[in-house]
């Protein structure tokens, strides 16, 4: 089933799923039963699960009158969508929030990848940043110099992590993926 898509006001891809039980049916007949309603209501009010198998519906709207009310129910007023299929939408949802639209496609802007990603390296680096901090101080209160020296070089390297080679070579979200700094390893 096709999906709507629309810019929220924080720049990010909203993509809203239709749910096909919503969708309006006349009648709805399976296993010999038949159930129908005189004006169009949910296809799911007749069963209360959709989609059934070898069911046979009576559609009061067709899958495009559907979507169509649908995003009038769910975008906000004043803010235009697409109706896209659902192999245009990335299955990989790593770097949703770095969606855009792009003519009549969905693509993403790899600098807000590598923001999204580079957060990613900081999270993974604070624990070990917190590690290091009780070992500093241990190697400070033995007055352990060579061992502070050590230490602080860990932990500058720690800091360095978003600005390793690996993540402005990385043109595709795929490839920004793969670029953990071996000190986080």
């Amino acid at each position: 089933m096709n999906k709507i898509i629309y810019v929220q006001a924080n720049g990010n891809i909203a993509v809203v799923n239709p749910c096909e039980g919503f969708r309006l049916a006349l009648s709805v007949s399976v296993g010999g039963k038949t159930y129908s309603s005189k004006s169009p209501v949910p296809v799911d009010s007749f069963l209360r699960r959709w989609p059934v198998i070898g069911a046979e519906v009576v559609w009061a709207e067709t899958e495009d009158e559907f979507i169509n009310r649908v995003a009038l129910k769910d975008v906000p007023k004043g803010v235009s969508y697409k109706i896209v299929s659902q192999d245009q939408i990335p299955s990989d949802r790593s770097f949703r929030n770095a969606l855009i639209i792009d003519g009549d496609s969905i693509s993403h802007d790899i600098d807000k990848c590598r923001s999204i990603h580079k957060d990613r390296l900081r999270e993974m680096r604070n624990p070990k940043l917190s590690a290091l901090d009780v070992d500093f101080m241990r190697a400070l209160e033995s007055g352990d110099s060579v061992a502070i020296a050590e230490i602080a070089a860990k932990k500058q390297a720690l800091r360095d992590v978003t600005k390793d080679a690996s993540l402005t070579s990385a043109k595709t979200p795929e490839e920004l993926k793969k670029a953990i700094p071996e000190v986080l390893k």
